[in-house]
């Protein structure tokens, strides 16, 4: 009784974070760059339409995958999904592989659960059937709590200090952009799934810093391609490329990849416009 008891505090708070509480018109779904990059709460207030940002640190493309397919079986509310991109989108190297075991406390639920049936080993599976508890970790802890004390906006207050990521920025030269042909099929697979639901799809490409985007040119444009070739191929499909208007303003970021405050409150502000003229076109 006590573990089943936990489990449901801790669960609820994970919905309340993720906006699986309620109903929703418009869904973002991605990473880091989403968590830091979007605030939620603002386009809600701003747009007058209830908005979800079902994103979490590590989440690959198959983990979206299955993340939208389980928001829509809750709250097939959905009419618009924001879903953050990138030229690393299709590169695995850096992910976790576990990265499945975030969404290890709704295993019960009948579509996440067929996806964790997949990914899990026999033992991991048993131990998280049984013991409720078990199916938290420290992220998902950390989630469920911010859920539960209503602090679900995370904005980073510091700016980037350039020469802090001299050395890292030697490593990520050596490091070439790579399309894992996997996973960007699943990442096609995702947008058939919503467009064939009839739902807006606007790929969003939250900023990262120049410096960063100037390593590998013809990689990064060959990625922004295939985004690009969707928008044009599928009435349903949008690409909208914020990074290439503010990858240059330094004092926006908080690291390479991510945005802090001030960069969180120009790219949603920007974002409630844009889906100003989207969502209330036929008005």
């Amino acid at each position: 009784m006590g573990d089943l008891a936990v489990f449901h505090v801790l669960r609820a708070g994970m919905d309340r974070y993720y906006g699986l509480n309620k109903p929703a018109k418009v869904l973002c779904v991605g990473y880091s760059h989403t968590v830091l990059g979007i605030d939620a709460e603002r386009m809600k207030k701003e747009l007058g339409v209830p908005v979800a940002k079902y994103a979490t640190a590590g989440a690959n493309t198959l983990d979206r995958m299955w993340m939208v397919r389980h928001f829509l079986d809750k709250k097939p509310t959905v009419t618009t999904v924001i879903y953050d991109v990138d030229p690393r989108l299709f590169d695995s190297e850096g992910l976790s592989s576990a990265s499945y075991t975030l969404f290890l406390p709704y295993i019960g639920n009948p579509v996440m659960g067929k996806y964790l049936r997949q990914e899990t080993t026999w033992q991991e599976y048993v131990i998280a059937k049984l013991i409720h508890t078990a199916r938290f970790r420290d992220q998902t802890i950390n989630i469920a709590l911010r859920g539960l004390l209503d602090k679900i906006e995370n904005k980073k207050m510091t700016r980037i200090r350039v020469d802090d990521y001299r050395a890292r920025l030697r490593e990520e030269k050596a490091r070439k952009i790579r399309v894992n042909p996997e996973s960007r099929q699943c990442f096609l697979d995702t947008i058939d799934f919503l467009t064939g639901r009839g739902i807006n799809v606007i790929l969003l490409y939250i900023p990262t810093i120049d410096l960063l985007n100037e390593i590998d040119p013809e990689g990064r444009e060959a990625v922004l391609s295939i985004f690009q070739g969707l928008a044009d191929k599928n009435a349903k499909v949008w690409f909208w490329d914020f990074n290439r208007d503010y990858q240059h303003r330094h004092e926006l970021f908080y690291d390479l990849r991510h945005l802090n405050w001030k960069g969180n409150g120009v790219v949603t502000g920007r974002l409630v416009d844009d889906l100003k003229g989207l969502l209330f076109a036929a008005h």
